[in-house]
């Protein structure tokens, strides 16, 4: 499974927010940023605080993409 962050980055603009504006309300260093910019996986505690800050669930901020290929 691929973690992404494509719902959070669809969210933002609707909410007239930036990447930064994140950074500043949930109290997050650029380097959680750069590493979602990446999908990479961050903390819980990171995951909480943008929920916090955004009022939302992990699932307005993450989803999963199978990446299964079976070999024939």
């Amino acid at each position: 499974m691929a973690l992404n962050y494509k719902p959070l980055w669809i969210q933002l603009p609707k909410k007239g927010l930036k990447k930064t504006d994140v950074i500043v309300m949930a109290g997050l260093t650029t380097n959680v940023m750069a590493q979602m910019g990446k999908d990479k996986p961050i903390t819980f505690k990171n995951l909480e605080r943008i929920c916090k800050a955004l009022s939302c669930t992990p699932n307005d901020i993450i989803s999963f993409e199978d990446e299964f290929e079976q070999e024939i």
